[in-house]
């Protein structure tokens, strides 16, 4: 899917310059004086600057240069580790703007600063047929047999779907995350931890790092 280089890379970086610039002047005075809620900052329009607290579940690179933060059952993808690595347990407070990346919600950060280490999220257990918008966002942990063939996206990664029975969820391997193809093939049983995500249209859930993935 060629399109795939706009949402991963290329107008992050822009977007990242152009929010960034109109974004900081504002986010003192807009900004919550205490982090909110990730459940709540969601629901609240685009284009709002919002503080929120979370434990890192997707490192920064696996995807692109964004990572992901949960808190509870409420997750948010960030889009710019802002130079700064950020490793799974990692407990970061984010100042930034929602905006909708090509069907995901998530932040475009103005500040982001490491707080301390949690324990690593549990990833939550979800039918592959369940996830959807409402997951959006959360780690979940599927297992599913492999349907179909495995689609070379190159040179942004594997698609794949996988079905409990429930129904099929697309599954995409960034090549951040080191994951091997290895036995990918149609009737394998996979068992993944995955960050519930979206790329226009369709769902996907996607292992963070090669530990989260299994092949049966």
């Amino acid at each position: 899917m060629t399109q795939r280089s706009v949402h991963r890379f290329v107008p992050l970086l822009a977007l990242s310059l152009v929010v960034a610039a109109g974004a900081a002047t504002t986010a003192a005075a807009a900004a919550p004086h205490h982090p909110e809620r990730i459940e709540a900052a969601r629901h609240r329009p685009l284009g709002t600057t919002v503080t929120v607290r979370g434990t890192v579940t997707v490192p920064s690179d696996a995807f692109d240069p964004g990572f992901a933060v949960q808190q509870g059952n409420a997750g948010i993808y960030v889009l710019d580790s802002l130079g700064t690595p950020r490793e799974i347990g990692d407990d970061v407070e984010i100042t930034g703007t929602l905006v909708d990346s090509f069907g995901l919600l998530a932040i475009q950060p103005t500040s982001a600063t490491t707080r301390g280490m949690h324990d690593p999220v549990d990833a939550r257990h979800r039918k592959t047929g369940q996830v959807g918008e409402h997951t959006e966002g959360q780690l979940l942990h599927l297992r599913g047999t492999m349907v179909g063939d495995l689609i070379d996206d190159s040179p942004f990664g594997f698609k794949l779907d996988i079905d409990d029975g429930s129904g099929p969820i697309q599954i995409f391997l960034f090549p951040g995350t080191g994951i091997s193809t290895t036995g990918l093939v149609a009737g394998a049983t996979i068992d993944t931890a995955c960050f519930s995500n979206q790329f226009d249209t369709i769902f996907e859930c996607d292992p963070p790092t090669a530990a989260d993935f299994s092949v049966e």
